[in-house]
């Protein structure tokens, strides 16, 4: 029988041509992205001179309204005719009309008689970050260098009140049922290559966080949580709709994210965006990264291109030391500008005439400070019981801590949230330093040295069979956490209980949190004028490597979050972040320890050098053409 063509033959031709189609186009894809990955390094090597050969247009605002904030403006400003755009973060004089101005506080009739634009300032950092990479880096490392090369859409103001300011936003409006927000962007706002910053990008890095594909855990529960849409309306316009009402709905959906250029970050897919650009950094902030030299340092450079006021210094480097006395000698030898001092260095030399010849200290107590804490993995049975929780927090004498190991520096907290705020409650007080009354609890909850070992044991699953109370604690590598680990090493021994100390380098050691592979560790939590207890405490937050991450469950701290997230009046809302507090005094997930001040050395040569309720802010900072050294 002769061969025909028939309707079958034709129709495995098609899938064979669509199935080519596909993998040509596949090959396409994947060539584009080696050829983008390739020009990643090459681009970073000399990313500063690059960019400052593009073209850069910086565009008037359109209709030549202007928005004026006072220092205290409600948390939900309108637009209003005024003469200027001022701002109370960072300073009252920063306009950004598009109009040149050399320095970020200068007085709006003159600048002070020694100010000179130039200098490089040198900080020291324990540790560097593992990337750089938005929203997958989870270090505050990385967070302070972000914070100088990306912008959100509103600020933390860095005084009380601390409203929210202008970022990339210049207004914003509420609906009256808090269910709708839009945002204005600066028409004249610029990525660092100057291509304008418009309503795209701000949806590209709101889809790019929402992607469950990309490694970015905490943002994506927060958004998807609480934003039901959001879509930009025009250029320079994007509108969200909340699910329910939520008090920081300005903060989730202005001050969560850093807005990345879309025409950067979105060549890549999710599986490079993760893993592969670590050194990629570029957005519309006042700062470029110039370079970076892996366990040596990182330089940032001031972005002559700035859309705003820029900051008068031309560089930052951040040398990275490990060693708290290494840190300190290059502070004296001149090698370094400013250093955070250790609480025993900061005793020594605060008020010494060494240090009064070289710099200045400050010491201030700030909410983004957060506290420290000793954490129990509450999935393991030797931790399930709150008495046994209790008895833990019992063993320590925090003040003891604070004054023999902080030097004096610091106090005790009992809870989650800033002690100068109206979410923590003053009345609760801290569970005592009571050993007698720790063995007793241990007692109750079933813990007895049976076999006169000297480490007291228990049935804990049931089987006959009881366990020794061994708990293996880890930290990350450092003086102060190896101080920490020897003292409760010490003091638990009192009561029967052996501890196995661990110390593991940073990345190492946030792998091991990830994969909830710890008994107990000691770590620090920043914090917020007003914290949203819900990342670290709700229980949805035990998976998908949430913040969550000694596994607290407990069906009334979930009610008492979820119903004060969406209590809009203050009161309310602080008596109910109160009994969450108290809950959590109860429970002890956490050993509450104390918080601290921030404490820094800083070389004289620096000025305008102001102590911020908030924190530090170098933008601000200059020094005399006759004192630049770099």
């Amino acid at each position: 029988m002769p061969n025909r063509f028939t309707i079958k033959d034709l129709l495995f031709l098609l899938i064979g041509l669509v199935v080519c189609l596909l993998l040509f186009l596949n090959m396409v894809k994947t060539n584009r992205e080696v050829e983008a990955l390739a020009g990643v390094e090459e681009a970073l090597q000399d990313q500063a001179a690059t960019l400052q050969e593009l073209i850069h247009a910086i565009a008037d605002p359109t209709d030549g309204a202007r928005v004026m904030f006072r220092d205290s403006f409600p948390a939900v400003p309108t637009e209003a005719l005024a003469s200027d755009i001022t701002f109370s973060s960072p300073s009252s004089a920063v306009n950004r009309r598009g109009l040149d101005q050399q320095w970020q506080t200068a007085p709006d009739s003159q600048l002070p008689a020694d100010f000179a634009p130039g200098g490089t300032i040198i900080h020291i950092r324990n540790a560097e970050p593992a990337t750089l990479t938005p929203f997958v880096a989870r270090d505050s490392y990385a967070n302070d260098i972000h914070a100088d090369v990306f912008e959100k859409l509103c600020w933390r103001d860095l005084d009380p009140p601390f409203h929210y300011v202008p970022g990339l936003a210049r207004s914003w409006i509420v609906s009256d049922d808090g269910l709708e927000l839009v945002f204005h962007l600066f028409p004249n706002a610029r990525w660092s290559d100057g291509k304008p910053v418009t309503a795209d990008d701000v949806i590209f890095t709101l889809d790019l966080v929402l992607n469950e594909r990309v490694d970015a855990p905490m943002p994506r529960s927060l958004l998807a949580d609480n934003v039901a849409d959001y879509a930009a309306l025009d250029r320079h316009t994007v509108r969200f709709r909340m699910q329910r009402p939520y008090f920081d709905a300005v903060g989730i959906c202005g001050n969560l994210l850093w807005i990345l250029p879309r025409h950067i970050y979105g060549e890549f897919e999710a599986e490079t965006y993760n893993s592969r650009i670590g050194d990629l950094c570029v957005g519309s902030g006042p700062w470029l990264v110039e370079s970076w030299d892996r366990g040596r340092q990182l330089v940032l450079k001031r972005n002559a291109n700035y859309w705003g006021p820029k900051p008068a210094l031309n560089k930052q480097v951040l040398r990275f030391i490990t060693g708290e006395l290494a840190e300190l000698q290059e502070f004296w030898a001149g090698n370094a500008d400013i250093i955070g001092p250790t609480e025993e260095q900061w005793i020594v030399y605060a008020d010494d005439l060494r240090l009064k010849e070289r710099g200045r200290a400050i010491s201030y107590y700030t909410p983004l400070r957060g506290y420290y804490f000793f954490g129990y993995n509450l999935r393991l049975g030797k931790f399930a019981d709150k008495r046994v929780r209790q008895a833990l927090t019992m063993l320590l004498d925090r003040q003891a801590m604070i004054d023999t190991l902080r030097g004096g520096l610091g106090r005790i907290v009992t809870g989650p949230f800033y002690f100068g705020s109206d979410q923590y409650d003053t009345t609760i007080e801290p569970w005592p330093y009571d050993p007698d009354r720790a063995r007793q609890l241990l007692g109750e909850a079933g813990w007895s040295d049976t076999n006169g070992d000297g480490v007291i044991d228990n049935d804990l699953d049931g089987d006959g069979a009881r366990e020794p109370f061994q708990i293996n604690f880890l930290a990350a590598r450092s003086n102060l956490h190896e101080r920490y680990q020897r003292y409760v090493q010490a003091q638990f021994k009192q009561a029967g209980i052996k501890v196995n100390l661990d110390q593991l380098e940073w990345s190492v050691f946030e792998q091991r949190l990830v994969s909830r592979d710890f008994e107990m560790i000691v770590m620090a939590w920043t914090g917020n004028p007003e914290t949203d207890a819900f990342a670290m405490w709700h229980s949805s937050q035990v998976i998908d490597q949430g913040s969550n991450i000694v596994g607290f469950v407990n069906d009334e701290a979930d009610r008492l979050i979820e119903q004060a997230r969406q209590t809009m009046e203050y009161e309310p809302r602080m008596e109910l972040w109160r009994q969450f507090h108290r809950l959590l005094h109860v429970e002890q997930p956490y050993t509450f320890l104390f918080t601290g001040p921030r404490l820094t050395f800083i070389d004289q040569r620096f000025k305008n050098v102001q102590r911020r309720s908030l924190r530090l802010y170098t933008s601000e900072w200059y020094v005399p053409a006759d004192l630049q050294r770099r």
